[in-house]
Parts: structure tokens; sequence; C-alpha cells
């Protein structure tokens, strides 16, 4: 930025415009902004016997203004020409200024002549003396962000950027003229909403925001609000009345907007429109918009007509004794909302490439389905929220996976999938693990202790057997809610909605854990790890550990001469991992794994009480037997860690061997990895993303305990108090959390 301060000075040179010259200067700038009465010609006009034409005439009136630079104390090489108009025979050529071949925010010069050249007056806003860097130092991704972080945050992701332009920009004040490099930029929507749409003038330099104004000019309009009756959860709740987001509504003759947050709309409208609208026009509001559509049985649009004009408010209602379509209509753009908002997901529709989820609803049958569009029977299934945010997130399935995950195998573990994260993330949107509360009497529950039987002996219709790994979820989630409050559980859905993601890129079919197959355990440590190494540990591992260790899914099916990684869940063959299993035996002599101790068959107490030995392990072959319990330790690097794990079933000849197993987790694993060279950046960089909140690489608080509880690591606190982390609050953690940290 730099500043002028000019002041106004009389110039003899006027008298050489003709004798009844007049001029006016600016305050600030002590620049000529106006001469009037001129009897000059250009002299290429007057000497040379130049005809001005449209051609010439951009050239022409510049060696004008050259010519009397003294007088009007611009610098004709900084002009650019915008525009030549011959109106009534007279020219009118208007140039703007730019400073190092950018433009300076609406400075322009301009000058009118009879069509033979003689120039009759002049009018600039120029500003000289200039003294500014061209090179921005703040981007235009980074000026865009500060424009649109000046939005409601539930707004932010409507918004892009549509122009820009890097500029000077000068800042008046009372006595003096500051100028800014700066960039000009204009925020608009995906959908026309002038509320929204500004114009923002950003310091390129400091990353100031000098100005915003709305980028469509004021004018008539017509306004008013949209309000919903729905019911808010469940069918048995009272009536609420709600405003109405994401809404048409298409003004006569004017165009269709779309409703806010609050359910207000506006739409600009011609100076005319209230002329042939008179007394009345009409608006039509339609359920249906950007995110949500919903139509009858039929095929048919909800509308209602109201009158409208840009005097008073023109509202609507929307209110039946049969509320499905208004209900659906409500939730569905609810849980839009929920999605993009909370979990960073923007779905696109698979059958129609839009960003709409289609409904219909008053169906005769006694169910609700997903597709395009989903269909919804008799009231309670569209007048319960539980019910419509499950078919949505089957749609986000079939779009993630590019069909449904299990169907239509209907007892398969995949279908399984298919059914419990569609309860899950339905129940983690109400923050209730009950699914169907209000409209059924046995509604399913996602905290429950129920056990999965084992892949071989799994054929369980999807619905109950979806609460084996939905309960496995929100295990996970209930554990995050408790180290992290609120934010755990977003947490949580983050991990899982990620883990689908990744597991969609394997083949089919899909399986809850087993590493033989595509499974949903690996694609969660996947999606858990930031540095491409799962070896080293990874954020979370303990809570998904007991998460699905609650259900019983830590299971693994070994077949001949496959070599195991527990804490990878990773099959290889013969070596790596924590043992392998050959000629119906447990070993572990290969490099880096460190033996196996079988405890006998003391029944089927849980994996996480049993007392850890520390000797009588073995490296080389440890039968596996039916019903025995066994130890083993961790391979190298994961240093005082073990794997309890139990045979559960074994094959004919024992070809394969089926174990249910947990891994004890050591904190010393995560210490002595911090102190490697490979480990050590990763590890800090964890800590600093979770000390900064960013919601999709927070680092368990638990393992931060662990590091916290080594106070020999300096390095781990530089970490910690560079990010300002409150070591104290992490210290407390690590005290209340002693019981649970998994020490052999």
């Amino acid at each position: 930025m730099n500043v002028f301060q000019g002041n106004d000075e009389g110039d003899p040179g006027v008298s050489r415009l003709g004798d009844r010259a007049r001029l006016t200067s600016d305050r600030l700038t002590g620049i000529p902004k106006r001469v009037t009465e001129i009897e000059a010609y250009p002299t290429v006009v007057k000497e040379g016997g130049v005809v001005v034409s449209e051609e010439n005439a951009e050239g022409t009136f510049r060696e004008f203004i050259r010519e009397h630079s003294n007088v009007f104390r611009v610098e004709a090489d900084d002009l650019r020409l915008v525009s030549i108009r011959n109106i009534n025979n007279r020219w009118y050529v208007k140039y703007e200024q730019r400073y190092k071949g950018l433009p300076v925010h609406k400075a322009t010069v301009g000058l009118d002549s009879s069509e033979d050249g003689k120039v009759g007056t002049y009018a600039a806003s120029y500003h000289p003396d200039i003294d500014l860097p061209v090179e921005p130092a703040i981007s235009l991704e980074a000026a865009t962000g500060a424009a649109i972080e000046t939005y409601p945050k539930g707004r932010q992701r409507y918004l892009r950027r549509q122009d820009d332009v890097l500029l000077v920009y000068p800042e008046k004040s009372d006595d003096q003229v500051s100028y800014h490099l700066a960039w000009k930029i204009q925020i608009v929507t995906e959908e026309p909403d002038p509320e929204l749409e500004k114009f923002f003038i950003v310091d390129a330099l400091d990353g100031t925001i000098l100005r915003s104004y709305t980028a469509n000019f004021p004018g008539a309009q017509v306004t008013g609000m949209a309000q919903a009756e729905v019911y808010p959860e469940n069918p048995t709740d009272p009536i609420s009345t709600v405003p109405l987001e994401h809404e048409y509504v298409e003004i006569e003759d004017a165009g269709t907007t779309t409703t806010n947050s609050a359910g207000r709309f506006k739409k600009y409208v011609n100076w005319l429109w209230p002329l042939f609208h008179w007394p009345t026009g009409d608006a039509t509001f339609t359920l249906d918009g950007p995110y949500a559509r919903v139509q009858d049985s039929a095929g048919v649009d909800f509308t209602e007509t109201r009158p409208c004009n840009t005097t008073s408010p023109c509202n609507m209602t929307w209110s039946a004794t049969d509320r499905d379509h208004i209900n659906v209509f409500y939730h569905m753009n609810l849980f839009h909302d929920w999605l993009a908002d909370q979990l960073g997901y923007s779905w696109k529709n698979p059958w129609d490439g839009t960003s709409r989820l289609n409904a219909q609803v008053n169906h005769s049958f006694n169910n609700a389905y997903a597709g395009n569009p989903m269909k919804f029977g008799t009231d309670p299934f569209a007048r319960s929220s539980d019910v419509i945010y499950h078919e949505c997130i089957h749609n986000v399935l079939y779009e993630i996976y590019g069909d449904y995950i299990g169907w239509p195998d209907s007892h398969a573990e995949a279908y399984g999938m298919d059914e419990g994260f569609a309860d899950y993330f339905s129940s983690s949107f109400t923050n209730d693990s009950r699914h169907g509360e209000g409209y059924t009497s046995s509604p399913r529950n996602l905290d429950n202790n129920k056990q999965y039987p084992g892949k071989s002996g799994y054929n369980i219709e999807g619905h109950t057997g979806g609460l084996f790994i939905g309960g496995a979820g929100w295990e996970l989630r209930q554990r995050l809610v408790n180290i992290y409050g609120g934010s755990g559980a977003r947490i949580a859905d983050q991990l899982l909605l990620e883990a689908h993601q990744i597991l969609s890129t394997y083949p089919r079919d899909y399986y809850y854990s087993d590493p033989s197959e595509s499974n949903l355990l690996s694609a969660l440590y996947r999606a858990a790890d930031i540095d491409n190494n799962l070896k080293n540990g990874f954020p979370y591992f303990n809570d998904m550990q007991l998460a699905f260790h609650a259900h019983g899914l830590l299971q693994a099916v070994l077949e001949d001469r496959d070599s195991f990684d527990f804490s990878t869940n990773t099959l290889g063959t013969l070596t790596g991992g924590d043992l392998y299993y050959y000629d119906g035996k447990f070993w572990a002599n290969n490099y880096e794994q460190n033996g196996v101790k079988d405890l006998g068959g003391i029944g089927t107490p849980d994996l996480g009480g049993i007392t850890i030995p520390k000797s009588g392990y073995t490296r080389f072959g440890v039968d596996a037997v039916e019903g025995h319990t066994y130890v083993s330790k961790a391979q190298d690097g994961e240093q005082q860690s073990y794997i309890v794990f139990r045979v559960t079933d074994l094959g004919a000849s024992k070809s394969t061997v089926t174990v249910q197993y947990l891994y004890r987790v050591s904190p010393f694993w995560y210490i002595a990895n911090l102190n490697t060279k490979e480990i050590h950046k990763p590890v800090c960089r964890w800590v600093s993303l979770m000390a900064a909140g960013n919601k999709h690489h927070l680092k368990s608080l638990k393992t931060a305990a662990h590091w916290i509880k080594d106070d020999g690591y300096n390095g781990c606190y530089y970490c910690l108090n560079r990010y300002d982390t409150d070591t104290h609050t992490m210290r407390a953690v690590l005290r209340n959390l002693n019981a649970d940290l998994e020490t052999p």
C-alpha cells in the first residue's frame, strides 16, 4: 500500500486548449478531473490532415492527451482503450488506467470531440505516483477462502469463485488516497442467490478484506418464507412447524429462486414486472430443489401456488392431513446437509448425475425402498426420520460401490453391511442407537452384544446380520465420544465412510474382517493410517480392535502356509507377520517373529482379560487344537505387544484354521517407534494434526497419553508445545485411562 496526498495546482498550459477552457482538479490527487469548453484539435488532425475514423481514433486522441500532458498530468502510455463510440456525429473515447500492466480500479480517462476531431470536453479519475509491488503475497485461492469464510458455515459449501482480477485498488478517505494491490473476486452460488452473491476486494499483500458488496443491482423484488409442518423425528412426535430450506420457488415471468436456511427467498424482478402483474403475480412452491425432490406415487410433483407482489411478503406453510410428502422432503434435505457439512461428502446421484435425492410417497405397500426414486409406503415409513435417513444411506453406499454392497445375496456378510451401516449412519445422525422407534414395537438397536458366529457359519438375513457390524461401528463411535466428546462421533463417521470408499476399490465379495477376502476391517485401518505404513501403528487402533472384539468380529481363516500380521489384518505366505500356520501348527521361527504359547483348553473367557504369561514361548511349532487359547508375541517393532487368540474351527485334515483374536497393544510399541528416524516426523505430524483439530486425522488421545507417559521423549513435547496443546489435560486423560491401557 502507498499513500498519495495531493493538492490543486493551476497550470498555464490550459490556455493552449482554448480561450474559454475551464479546469477542475480532484481535491485529493490534484489531478485535473474535468476540463470543459475545449476548442483544440490533435496535431495530426489540424496539421496532418488526418480524418478521424473508428480505426484511428484511439491513437489520435491518445496523442492529444500526450501533447497536453502538462495540463492533464496523465501518462498516456498507461492508458488502455475501453471504447470508441460515434453518437450523434460526435466521437466519445474512453481509456482505463493501468499500472505496470494491472488495471487501476475504476480509474478512467475520457474525452469527446466533433466528428472532425475538435475536442470539447475531457474527464478523468486518474491516480498519479502509484508505487506498489505487482507480485501478490496472498494467492488467489487464499483470498477466495478469506471471502468465503465471511459467510455462515452452513452456506460455504455452496459457494465458488466466478470472476477474478488482480488490480490496484484506490481507497479514499477524507484527506488521502491509499493504494493497495488487491484481488477483486466475485463469489457466486450453484443456484442463483442474490443474497449470497458478492464482490470482494482483498488486499493481495496482507489478505485484508477491503470491501465487499452485493453482485446484484438492487431493484424490485419478491420476497417471502416457506415453512413446513413435519414430524421432527418419529411418527408419534407432535407436529412442528420449521423453515423449509433448499426449496425451489418460481416467480411468474421472473424465474426460479431457492429458499435459504431460514426458509426465506428473494427474487429480483424487472422494474416493469409490477406493472404487468397487478395486483399480484403467482409464486409456485414445489417440493423440489437442488438436493431433494418428492413426488406422489404416480410421479407427479407436489406444488402450491400463492399470489405475490413486490410490496408485501409471499409466505407459504406446507400443511396437510397426510404430511408424508412434506416430511420426506424436509428430512432428505437435512440428511444432505449433514452429509456435506459434517462428513465432507458431496453425494452425486449415480442414476441421473444430479446432487438430488428423489423420492415418491403414498405407495400402498408397508415398507420403504432405496433407489431412484426412493419409495415410501404407508404413513409410518415416510414419517420416521430413521427410515428416511436409512434409505438415503443405501443410496450413498450404492454410489460408492457402484451397486449395493451385497444385495441381492440377502444372507451374505456384505448385505449385513448394507443394512448395518444404513442403520449406523442414520443412528449417528439422530444420536440414538435405536432404529425405528415410534413405528415398531421392536426397533433394532446398535447398542448390543450380539456375537458374530464366524465366516463358515454365517447365514443370517442382512437386517439382523447388520447388528454385528453396525454394532461394532456404534461401539467405535461411543469409545471415541468418551475420549473426544461430541467430535468423536464425527471422527468415527468419517473413518467408517472413508473405509467404505476404500473397500469399494477392492474386488467383490465383501466381508467383515476375514483377511483372505476383501474386508471392512482392513479398509478401516487404511482409513486411519496417515503415513502409508500400518506396521508402525496408526490412530484409533486400540479402539477399533476393542469395537470389533465386542462383537466377536476379530476372526481370521488361515490356510496352510499362511502367515498373519494381526496388527494390520494382513496375510502372506510363510514369512512376515506375527506367526504362520503350517502343517497344523503355529510357527514363529522366521525373521522378526518371537514365539507362541498354548494356554490349553481354558474355556471361553474374554480374550481381553487373560493374563499374559512372561515365559514358555516357543518359535518352533505349536499344535493347533480346536478350543485352545494361545498367546503370540508380536513381531519386532511392536515391543511388548501380544496377541491372544483362540482356535474356533479346524478344517478337514487341519488344512485351515479359524482363529478369534485380540491384539493386546502395548504403549511401549509407540514409544519405541518414536525413537526411530523413520517414524519421528510422521508422529510429530500426528500430534500437530490432533492439536490443530483436523477432523480427518485426529490422533488418538490414548496414543498421545502413551507418548506423554514417556517423560524422556522431548521431541514429542516439542511438537505438543509448538501447537499449544494442553499437556496438563493430556496427563489428566492418561490418569483417567490407566485402567483401559492394554499393558502386559
